[in-house]
Formats: structure tokens, sequence, C-alpha cells
């Protein structure tokens, strides 16, 4: 015998050709639970660390023009700290070297308006007379200055790649010295640097020092016993008293600081090996 077929609306909402058993329509679907689709939900845009890095370099770049117009509005007076500005709201190395690109470039700028060395920038920049000019110039390289520091501190954190013999965490567990001073914006170097290195040089912030320990021998370098410098010559280890401070710390790397250390005309003074909580650690070499 032949089947029979017709067309019919099913319980699962589909219309389909269906057998005829005795005179009636026998539906497929019946007893199957209706299958349910699933909506799909749109993948949300996924932002690359690159690109999150550079809406924030975007964000600090805004505060940072913000307080430029201050500073235009102020007749070239406003004195602000950007280091602490930068710092308090997250900027890290990766931002500042970013910064740094945009910055230089507007400083260079305002060298060559005020050098007359650019005829072309000389005329959009017409308008404001050399002293002005001037006080740009410094404005801008605060701003550098600021920024090279925060590149600067963030380099002096990392942990030392050259393993020691010794084991610098036993050494240092008593070790107490000042890890940050916001007031003369300088970090401390991570103190397992110090261990075998042939010179350490150190910034006491409420006495206003700065000193360098020399060793007694290049090669086993310094040691560290308590809150104290080991193997360091008494004889050539020396500090000065910082009549500027900014100044003598305006460069932070060692010939910098050699030179800072030999224009002073404060009287040399001992240094006992003795590291305390007012003591930042400039750098160890």
């Amino acid at each position: 015998m032949k089947k029979e077929f017709d067309l019919m609306l099913c319980d699962d909402g589909v219309t389909r050709s269906v057998p005829i058993i005795d005179g009636v329509k026998v539906d497929p679907s019946k007893g199957k639970p209706k299958e349910i689709k699933k909506e799909e939900k749109p993948e949300k845009p996924k932002i690359s660390i690159q690109d999150r890095i550079t809406n924030q370099v975007y964000d600090f770049v805004s505060s940072i023009e913000g307080v430029i117009d201050d500073f235009i509005i102020s007749n070239y007076k406003l004195k602000y700290d950007f280091y602490k500005q930068l710092t308090e709201a997250g900027c890290k190395s990766v931002h500042a070297r970013k910064m740094r690109k945009i910055y230089l470039e507007s400083y260079n700028e305002l060298v060559d308006v005020y050098n007359k060395e650019d005829d072309y920038v000389q005329e959009a920049w017409s308008h404001l007379k050399p002293k002005t000019i001037q006080k740009m110039m410094d404005f801008y390289g605060m701003i550098l200055d600021d920024i090279d520091r925060i590149i600067k501190n963030a380099s002096a954190q990392r942990k030392p790649r050259k393993k020691k013999e010794v084991s610098t965490t036993k050494l240092l567990k008593t070790f107490k010295y000042q890890k940050e001073s916001p007031e003369f914006k300088l970090v401390s170097i991570n103190p397992e640097k110090i261990i075998g290195a042939s010179e350490l040089w150190i910034f006491n912030t409420r006495y206003k020092t700065l000193g360098v320990y020399y060793a007694q021998n290049t090669v086993r370098g310094f040691s560290v016993k308590g809150c104290t410098i080991q193997h360091f010559d008494k004889e050539t280890s020396m500090q000065k008293t910082a009549r500027k401070p900014m100044e003598a710390l305006s460069g932070l790397n060692k010939r910098s600081l050699k030179k800072s250390l030999k224009d002073m005309k404060t009287k040399d003074q001992i240094l006992t090996g003795r590291i305390n909580a007012q003591t930042i650690l400039l750098g160890a070499f």
C-alpha cells in the first residue's frame, strides 16, 4: 500500500511533509524537545596592550597640556610638580618613553625659535617676546626632566640580572634605607645591586649630603652587615653637604655625580658605612 503524505505545521513550529496513518496526520516532532536557538552575542572588540598604553598616554598628555594652559594664563609664573602628578596618576616608564618624544620635539622647537634658526617656526611664535620664549622653554625643560626621572627611577627598581654567589636575601634581611623621596624626586636602586659593586653613591635627605663609597677591592666589591656597608675604602670614600641639592642631583649617572661632588665648595666629610632610613641609594657601579 502506497504511503500518503500531507503538509502540517508541527509542534516544533516547522511546517513539513508528514505521513498520514489511518486518516490521521502524524507529527514526528511530538515528544521531542523543541530546539532553542541561542542568541549570538556580539563579541566585544579586543583592545591590544599597545592600544591601551597609547590611550593612557593620551590621557597623561591631556593633563599636562592643561597645566601648560594654566602656565600661560598665570603670565608664565606657575610652578608645578609634573613628577608628582604623573606618578600619582599611574604613569610608568613605558608611558614616559612615549611622552618624552612628544615633549622633546616641542622643547627643540622652542630652542629653534629662541636661537632664531628656523624661519618657519619663528613666524609661528613671532607673537611672543624672547623672554617669554625662554620661560616656555624652561617650563618644557621641567616637563622633560620629570619624565626622564620617571624612566630612570623605573630602571633603578629592576632586580640585577647577574646572580650573586652570596645569598643577598640573607645579607639584606635587616638592611634599612629610604626607598623614595618625593621631595627630591628620587627613588633608591634595588639594594641587591650593592653586593659585589665597587662604587656606591648615596644621598642623605635629612642632612642633604651627597656621598660616595669606594670598595677596597674592586674584584670582591662591597658586602653588607646589618645596616653597614662592608669592605669600603675609608681613605677615598667621602661625602659633602649639597647647598643646592636639586642642582647636584640633576644628573644621576656616575659621571654627573662625580662632577657635582667635585664642584661643591663645602668641606669633605668622612663616611662611617652606616645606611639609615634617610639614605637614598642613588647608584651602584
